[in-house]
């Protein structure tokens, strides 16, 4: 099986992404249009970047002094018309430091996303000006004044083809944009096919079963969290009929502690749900849980006059432990959100 891509892979990608001569010509003529922009492409494209927190974990500071430049090499090179297969290695060797750098994939689909209005906006800056200046000379010369409907006319044509060709041009410009993207990302899903089929036999079968045994983990996790629910409904409903048998106060106390735990226990499970839906696991929820779980004993106890003092003590000391580990781990979760932002 071949991984990767080779040099033939260009022209299928060329026939996949229907780039023609048209289009290389159309980025030849944006070339002329956008690579004025470069250094202000640079400086956007980079501060953009680091709206993300977390980029300074996948690329070292030293690097990112550098990436301006990378930046606009990248960007000279999209509007050269030289698709070859060089250009192809130039994408791989991009990807492979992607890669290697653990930069994940859906950073290369935000960055073409704004490179496509960051280059949108420049054209349509462009033929806008040139609509103006036309305009502008064109009503200067007498007969627009003595004939202004002539004048419309013409307005209502020159408006049409310009923007025909800024749609044929942007069409152009979103092909070659969604070529780099399936080349960059594809490289991505070739590196982890290319783990896997390395391995020998017994590392791929010990591979594919511990993944099936992961999901049957999972399943058996979301389960077992749903009858916990259930069993905490009927504790809370055993702890409610105390109300009938005159423990008034023991009653409300216990069910108190149960809609807690009920609570927290709801809380894990949807945590467990985002987990295998692709999201990351609240550690929190699993230290709110034992949290719960003790406050609920704490105030069960605390009717219970027959208990020796350092029973009550330990289960205070307890509930401060494990308050301020939940605080601790809730705090990294929130700082961890707020830097992907």
């Amino acid at each position: 099986m071949n991984l990767g891509l080779d040099y033939r892979d260009l022209e299928k990608l060329f026939i996949y992404f229907e780039i023609r001569e048209k289009d290389v010509k159309n980025l030849q003529f944006l070339g002329n249009i956008l690579l004025p922009y470069k250094d202000e492409f640079a400086e956007a494209f980079y501060d953009n970047l680091m709206k993300f927190g977390d980029i300074k974990e996948y690329i070292p500071e030293q690097k990112l002094q550098r990436l301006k430049k990378t930046i606009k090499e990248w960007y000279e090179k999209l509007f050269s018309g030289k698709y070859d297969s060089e250009y192809l290695l130039y994408l791989l060797r991009i990807a492979k430091v992607h890669v290697d750098e653990g930069i994940p994939p859906h950073y290369i689909i935000v960055a073409m996303n704004f490179v496509s209005r960051f280059c949108t906006r420049r054209i349509a800056k462009f033929f806008s000006d040139k609509a103006k200046e036309f305009f502008e000379k064109y009503r200067k010369e007498q007969e627009v004044v003595c004939d202004p409907q002539r004048a419309e006319i013409l307005e209502g044509f020159v408006l049409e083809e310009v923007f025909e060709r800024m749609e044929d041009l942007t069409r152009s410009l979103r092909k070659i944009l969604a070529l780099n993207e399936d080349v960059l990302v594809s490289y991505y899903v070739d590196s982890e096919l290319r783990t896997f089929l390395e391995a020998g036999k017994l590392e791929r079968k010990a591979i594919s079963f511990s993944k099936k045994f992961a999901v049957f983990m999972d399943i058996a996790i979301l389960i077992g969290l749903m009858f916990l629910a259930l069993f905490v409904i009927v504790l809370f409903g055993i702890d409610i009929s105390h109300f009938f048998h005159g423990d008034l106060a023991h009653g409300l106390i216990a069910a108190m502690g149960d809609l807690l735990i009920l609570w927290t226990v709801l809380e894990l499970l949807n945590s467990e749900i985002k987990f295998m839906l692709g999201g990351e696991l609240a550690v929190s929820a699993f230290v709110s849980v034992a949290l719960a779980a003790t406050i609920r004993e704490a105030l069960v106890v605390s009717l219970e006059h027959d208990k020796p003092i350092e029973f009550k003590l330990g289960i205070g000391a307890l509930i401060l432990i494990l308050g301020i580990v939940y605080g601790i781990v809730k705090w990294f979760e929130i700082k961890q959100k707020s830097k992907k932002l």
